[in-house]
């Protein structure tokens, strides 16, 4: 297999593929990501979704790209009952996650001027299919979910030249007919010098929700990225870490993150209804396979 690796939305993507390819067959590739990076992300203040979460209330019309992700957004907010919810925005922000994670990474924050609302139980946003528009009802944050937006079409452009597979910080989407399944290791949540135990993918995704990566602390108290939506504060699930498998890199990237805040017991009766393999680990490093 023929891989190239480049940085991109804070991580690094790795491209595995059997044929060899070069600048001219890579372009579309790295095209995509910078556009999806520039459309998408919270930290860049001319964004396109930077710009639209400063227009609270108004209808906006929208690119391609962001209206498709906000699409998918909002469907899985539905059929999760709001536990997946882009609306967080002023939570994570109050919560300390103003920067881009390697500027706050392990770091003591100072407590941000509060936004508000900190949270509200309206439905995020309305979107109008025929004219293109969205209307937000609070500010949005579709980072993980436009990671995994753009994997499942990084896999598609790739699938036109051979079979291999798209890696872009572990959210993974195999493309084409493998000659073997890949056998995933899966990291100690604790301690990521350790693999705890492993999952086989042949085709479709692959992702993994963690709390322990992603932390900083502020007021002395340890912060993460998962925001409950119930509370609008850091998830308090005993799941420590959620590898979810899925026809598409987006709803691996979505039910992962959601099985997580569902925490043990109900996350492991969503998994037990969807039937995709999984690997749930929690607090006291006890794991959970499913679906298999």
């Amino acid at each position: 297999m023929y891989k190239y690796n480049f940085n991109s939305m804070s991580t690094m993507v790795q491209l595995s593929i059997n044929q060899e390819l070069f600048a001219n067959d890579l372009m579309p590739v790295y095209k995509l990501f910078a556009s999806v990076e520039d459309t998408c992300s919270r930290f860049k203040e001319d964004s396109e979704l930077s710009k639209l979460n400063q227009q609270l209330g108004k209808e906006v019309e929208v690119s391609d790209s962001l209206f498709s992700i906000l699409k998918e957004a909002l469907k899985f907010y539905e059929e999760t009952n709001g536990v997946f919810n882009p609306g967080i925005l002023s939570a994570i922000e109050n919560s300390g996650y103003t920067k881009s994670i390697e500027y706050i990474k392990g770091r003591e924050l100072g407590v941000p001027s509060p936004t508000a609302p900190v949270f509200t139980k309206l439905k995020p946003y309305q979107l109008d299919e025929e004219k293109q528009t969205v209307l937000l009802n609070t500010g949005i944050d579709l980072g993980g979910i436009a990671k995994g937006w753009v994997v499942d079409r990084a896999a598609d452009i790739l699938s036109e030249t051979g079979y291999g597979f798209v890696n872009v910080g572990g959210d993974i989407r195999i493309f084409g007919s493998l000659p073997r399944s890949l056998n995933i290791g899966i990291e100690d949540p604790i301690n990521p010098s350790k693999m705890l135990s492993s999952i086989q993918v042949s085709d479709g995704a692959v992702a993994t929700s963690t709390s322990m990566k992603r932390r900083w602390t502020m007021n002395g108290s340890s912060k993460h990225h998962l925001i409950d939506a119930a509370t609008g504060e850091p998830s308090a699930s005993t799941i420590i870490s959620s590898t979810v498998t899925s026809p598409t890199a987006v709803e691996a990237d979505v039910l992962a993150k959601v099985v997580l805040l569902l925490g043990e017991e109900r996350g492991k009766a969503l998994l037990s209804v969807k039937r995709y393999p999984a690997v749930i680990i929690n607090e006291a490093k006890e794991i959970w396979r499913g679906g298999e």
